[in-house]
């Protein structure tokens, strides 16, 4: 009875679709994208189906939904190794301090890392074009810094920022598979992985 009252309890559109995006990325952690239905979503949140097509007209526009809301977030901490470089630091400084932001996201939430890094191959050319469009607008972030951290002009920039991006993600599934590892030395590695090749200069 106690449930039922509680699942009567009217929720802003805000909160409602913030809930339902926090149920949804749990289920797409646990069961992939393919192993999750809106079905699903409906029956864990407590609300009936026609609620979560009221917020979200696809599974698609649900996965899209959880996808942006957690680059946008990762996005919003690459300010913190941006200031480091206002204040004059080194390329091993800022690689570091990168590293810490990141894998701390991880390990606060990493049923999130998972639905932002998600590998399968289930997904509509459509979907998977616009997650191929959020990862890239997140790359671009990475190289904007980067280019203050080498040479101006460096044609390597983008490509550093893509294997920036491509160690932190393997290291992320690594330590997923490895949570014994302490976070620091997880961090150690991803700055003395990258800031080789930052310091190299173009001829």
């Amino acid at each position: 009875m106690g449930s039922q009252v509680e699942r009567r309890i009217r929720m802003t559109r805000e909160t409602r679709g913030a809930q339902l995006l926090d149920v949804a990325e749990g289920l797409f952690a646990a069961q992939g994208f393919e192993g999750t239905s809106m079905d699903d979503i409906a029956r864990l949140a407590g609300v009936s189906r026609p609620t979560v097509y009221h917020h979200y007209a696809t599974k698609d526009a649900v996965y899209l939904a959880c996808v942006r809301r957690a680059r946008a977030e990762l996005e919003d901490k690459i300010r913190e190794p941006e200031q480091l470089i206002e204040s004059g630091a080194d390329v091993a400084a800022v690689m570091e301090r990168a590293g810490e932001v990141f894998f701390a996201l991880l390990e606060r939430d990493p049923q999130r890392w998972m639905v932002l890094f998600n590998p399968s191959i289930a997904l509509s050319k459509e979907l998977a074009d616009q997650l191929t469009e959020l990862r890239r607008h997140t790359i671009l972030r990475i190289a904007a810094m980067l280019t203050r951290l080498t040479t101006p002009d460096d044609p390597r920039t983008l490509a550093f920022a893509y294997a920036v991006s491509g160690v932190g993600e393997q290291l992320g599934r690594w330590w997923l598979a490895n949570p014994a590892t302490p976070r620091a030395q997880v961090v150690t590695l991803f700055r003395d992985f990258t800031t080789p090749a930052l310091t190299t200069r173009a001829d």
